[in-house]
């Protein structure tokens, strides 16, 4: 308990309890339908993706972050810019409050990046970053030694970031870019026993990380039928202890290509347990015990639409499928559940494929139901 206090405390901003919008949603039960309504909780975000209940049963998001300044424009076709403008916003009083900032940041690409899921554990707050130490550029004009050391500690690692400054704690990516050349720690689980489930959506891996920090490959998550590329994107452990991942699917993907898995820990076996979703960029189970989806674009990926439709597809314990928030969500990211009933889920989460560099500080959390 005094561990726990010490951490809610070194969260400066968080106040007694929550606040606003999100008050307001916990004393109003949520039964889930197509009809349910979707409300604006916070906007003025940058590039929000992972949500977690914080000290306080604050609600907290992960923000990939604004375009840093410094860039390497060498290649024109793939300009990346790196920086620390990746931040975490308490949006419980329905207004940001950055609770940390500094945060290694990347634009890769068009795709901002930056802490991209969270988890709050034992008083203590965690995030994952993308890409890896091997991404610093060795010799790119304005980048000091203090910020390239700050990069290669921060790119690909579970990060502890509940004190002032985040503290690496291990770095799947380091370990998945020099295994499959290739690494972009995305979503992050606790395990039932400690240590962490990290999916990778860069070597398409499902990691372990454990109380030492050792990084372990358990399950390596196939392409598509078609060939288009797996992209694993979020997970949650199940009421069985199972891990659920959900995949976002790469280019020239359609719109039944994403898969939901199930990976048992006991046995290591990774078999698809729901099949024909779009573009999966968040996933998990409600407080009803149904499990939801969060689809990027309805209609696979990328989108030819210039304003691409995301949804929430909810799957009954009995397997039926009802879609939540049709029509009123764009490039959705995460999913949390709310104590009630509801759900959570980060709104207008990139302006990548789509080119509006606007919607990277338009960012929305919306709550159905």
């Amino acid at each position: 308990m005094l561990v726990a206090a010490a951490a809610a405390a070194a969260l400066a901003g968080l106040g007694a309890g929550p606040s606003g919008p999100v008050a307001e949603a916990a004393t109003r039960p949520a039964e889930l339908t197509a009809t349910s309504p979707t409300t604006v909780v916070a906007s003025g975000l940058n590039g929000p993706r992972g949500l977690v209940w914080g000290p306080h049963g604050h609600l907290l998001v992960g923000e990939a972050g604004t375009v840093p300044s410094l860039c390497d424009t060498a290649n024109p076709a793939a300009v990346n810019c790196f920086g620390l403008t990746g931040s975490i916003a308490d949006v419980s009083s329905g207004t940001p409050v950055r609770v940390r900032t500094g945060i290694a940041s990347l634009l890769n690409g068009g795709e901002m990046v930056g802490p991209d899921d969270l988890e709050y554990v034992g008083g203590h707050l965690y995030t994952v970053e993308p890409a890896s130490p091997e991404f610093v550029p060795a010799d790119l004009p304005g980048l000091t030694p203090e910020l390239s050391a700050t990069l290669k500690t921060q790119y690909g690692a579970l990060l502890d970031v509940t004190g002032p400054a985040p503290r690496a704690l291990a770095n799947p990516g380091d370990v998945d870019d020099k295994a499959y050349h290739d690494s972009n720690p995305y979503a992050l689980a606790a395990a039932p026993r400690g240590g962490f489930y990290v999916l990778d959506g860069g070597s398409n891996t499902l990691d372990s990380i454990d109380r030492h920090g050792d990084v372990r490959v358990l399950a390596l998550v196939p392409n598509t039928p078609g060939g288009a590329n797996s992209v694993p994107t979020c997970l949650d452990v199940g009421p069985d202890g199972a891990v659920y991942i959900g995949e976002l699917t790469g280019f020239g993907s359609s719109a039944t290509d994403a898969n939901v898995y199930r990976y048992a820990p006991r046995t290591g076996a990774l078999t698809v347990w729901q099949s024909g979703f779009s573009a999966i960029n968040g996933c998990g189970f409600g407080a009803d015990g149904d499990f939801y989806v969060t689809e990027f674009d309805t209609t696979g990926f990328p989108s030819n639409a210039v304003r691409p439709d995301g949804a929430v597809i909810q799957i009954g314990r009995d397997g039926r499928r009802t879609t939540l928030g049709a029509g009123k969500l764009f490039a959705p990211a995460g999913f949390l559940a709310g104590r009630d009933g509801s759900i959570y889920v980060s709104n207008y989460s990139s302006m990548w494929p789509f080119g509006d560099p606007a919607l990277s500080t338009s960012g929305q959390v919306v709550r159905i139901g």
